[in-house]
This record gives C-alpha cells, sequence and structure tokens, in this order.
C-alpha cells in the first residue's frame, strides 16, 4: 500500500459527542480518512458538532437493514470497522458477515459489576461473536475485567477509548489560574444532565442542607439540562445555567472552585477529566468509572460513597473547610494527572489497532 494512502476507518457509533470529534479531528491530521455511522444528537446534551471536512458522518436512520449496511461498507471498503458496544443489533449482525475482510474492533464502556444479567452476556458473547472481533478498545480498568471476561486476550485489549478536548481545557486552566491564586471562588461547580442518575438534586439538598447549619458562604453553579430540569431545586446560592457548549465553559470555570461529580452510576465520565485539565480540585461518587484514573485520594481531590452515611455531606463540608493554598495545590495536582490521557496518545492508541 502506498504509504501517503489515507487510513480509511469506519465507526459504527452510538451518540456522538464534542470530545469524540476532537479525537477525530486530529486523527485526521494524523493520516486517517474517518467515517461515522451515528445517531441522532441526545436532546439533553445538545452538542454542537463541527466536522470541517475531515469526518464524513452518515445517519444511521439511512440504514434499515443488514443488506444496506453491507452494502455501504463494501462500497467504502474502510482497513479498520470499529464497533461501539453492543447496543445495535444491526451492527452486531453485519460484524458477523464473512465478506468482511477489514480488521474488526468492538468498543465499550461498560464496567464489569458482576452483575447476572453481565454473567449470561459473557457466555452468549463468547460463543456468537467473539471470532468476528480482532481486539477491544476500552476506557480503562473496570472496562479492561469486563473484556478479560468476555475472552478477548491480554494482546487483543487496548485502554484509553475515551478522552477529553485536552487543549481546550488545559487552556482554561491557564488563563484562570492566576485569578484563582489572587482569590480561590467559593464555589462548587456541577455540569451534567438533569437526570436522577447524575445526583444533583442530592447536591442541591446537602448544599442547602449546609449552609443552613454552617452558615458558610459558599455558593453552587450547575451547568446542564435534562428531564429533571423543571424539578431542579431552587435556591439564592444555587445558580442553574443551563447546556452550555464545552468552549462556553471558559468563565464559569474561572469562576468557580470545586468540581462536584455525585453520579450514582457512571460507565466512565469524561467530564471528570475536563474538569481536572481545567485545575479544579474534585469531589467525586465513587461510582463513578473514570475515578481510579484521575483522582488521587486527598491529593487532588476525595471520593465520597453514598453507601456510607452522611459520606457525601461530610465530604462537602471538609472541602469547605480546606484553605486557598491547600484548594490551589490540589487543583494543580488534578492537572498533572490529567496528562495521563490525551487525543494524541488516542491516535496514538489508534495507530496501534489499526497496526
Amino acid at each position: 500500500m502506498n504509504s501517503k494512502e489515507p487510513k480509511k476507518i469506519l465507526f459504527l457509533f452510538a451518540e456522538l459527542s464534542g470530545y469524540m470529534m476532537h479525537c477525530f479531528k486530529i486523527a485526521h491530521q494524523s493520516g486517517f480518512e474517518i467515517h461515522v455511522i451515528n445517531y441522532p444528537i441526545n436532546k439533553d446534551a445538545p452538542f454542537e458538532l463541527k466536522s470541517d471536512n475531515e469526518v464524513y458522518l452518515y445517519d444511521r436512520k439511512q440504514f434499515n437493514s443488514k443488506k444496506d449496511l453491507l452494502n455501504f461498507i463494501r462500497k467504502l471498503s474502510p482497513q479498520l470497522l470499529l464497533v461501539s458496544g453492543w447496543i445495535d443489533d444491526l451492527y452486531l449482525k453485519t460484524v458477523k458477515e464473512n465478506e468482511l475482510k477489514c480488521k474488526k474492533v468492538l468498543m465499550f464502556d461498560t464496567p464489569w459489576e458482576n452483575k447476572l444479567k453481565q454473567k449470561i452476556w459473557i457466555n452468549f458473547f463468547k460463543f456468537n461473536y467473539l471470532k468476528y472481533f480482532n481486539s477491544v478498545w476500552v476506557p480503562g480498568d473496570k472496562q479492561l475485567q469486563y473484556a478479560r471476561k468476555l475472552g478477548f486476550k491480554e494482546s487483543c485489549i487496548f485502554q484509553g477509548l475515551y478522552t477529553c478536548n485536552f487543549d481546550l481545557f488545559e487552556d482554561f486552566f491557564d488563563k484562570s489560574i492566576s485569578k484563582k491564586r489572587q482569590m480561590f471562588p467559593k464555589k462548587f461547580l456541577f455540569v451534567g444532565r438533569y437526570i436522577d442518575s447524575k445526583g444533583i438534586n442530592e447536591l442541591s439538598k446537602l448544599f442547602i442542607e449546609i449552609l443552613d447549619e454552617y452558615n458558610l458562604n459558599w455558593e453552587l453553579w450547575c451547568v446542564g439540562t435534562g428531564e429533571k430540569w423543571e424539578d431542579r431545586i431552587v435556591h439564592k446560592k444555587i445558580k442553574h445555567l443551563g447546556f452550555l457548549q464545552p468552549e462556553e465553559l471558559k468563565d464559569v470555570i474561572s469562576q468557580t472552585g470545586v468540581f462536584v461529580l455525585p453520579s450514582k452510576f457512571e460507565p466512565w465520565g469524561v467530564v471528570l477529566h475536563e474538569m481536572v485539565a481545567s485545575g479544579m480540585p474534585i469531589l467525586v461518587s465513587d461510582q463513578v468509572g473514570s475515578i481510579n484514573t484521575f483522582l488521587n485520594n486527598n491529593v487532588n481531590g476525595m471520593s465520597f460513597s453514598y453507601f456510607k452515611k452522611e459520606d457525601f455531606k461530610n465530604k462537602l463540608l471538609k472541602f469547605m473547610h480546606l484553605s486557598d493554598q491547600e484548594l490551589l495545590k490540589m487543583g494543580e495536582e488534578s492537572v498533572l494527572l490529567s496528562k495521563k490521557k490525551t487525543p494524541a496518545k488516542w491516535v496514538e492508541t489508534l495507530n496501534q489497532i489499526y497496526e
């Protein structure tokens, strides 16, 4: 093959995000020709996806049958096919077609939880699908464990599936740190969808409870939207800013101090990577998948458990009593941890998978 020929790859994707589009952009600059079949934008996370002719996007709705999808893949003739999880039955049926001679890779972010449903699935997967995939790409440790259970050999398992738009959020840190050194903002920040599993109501209630009990001069700023938006808790010390595009978070991050991710379930949580890259100390639930990568307990933040009585409340209160210098130090440690995963490293892994 001519070395100047683009490395043509096709993603059979589900829901696209801005951070994945950024990775695709960096990959394009590294010689990849990227085609993506994806689902419509989630109304609860209406990210603006700009491809700038660097990524070819196709609507999943235009493929109504295996024949439709096979004809498309046959015509495109990619060297690498990457499949997003097992939610789409059409994707999986297509992968099983023997006429597809390209390398096939499974991608997923589901953590291993030792549930009965998962135990049943691993046996079904081994029998029906394992032999059709050359390798698997996952975000981190909890998914790595699941990949092993599914039957993938160590040499066929790749980590680092997700990374944030690192340059953007590191720039937020660079532009906000001098202001924070003068006076650290006594404001918590939540960024996420307004749904039950994100724990925003629990956070709001505990925050108000602490203010009522201790009369501390802190605020809570919340960014996002979702089905529970109308049920949001209104309080003079809580700001609900609605959904913001990643680029619009600059001013919010410069004016807030500590990021809180209180999810009751979060397979990974790229937002945690975004916030540590922007220099935020973090308070994060132990149910967040990326916690092992981006939290060093009591160094750049703290974790809490919903299963320990008042643990969440106590950790919020502990943050409120830390000095400016302690909070600044945590933020600087966050930035160091954030460099574990970057779009450049993502492309390095993509190259390893491709070869």
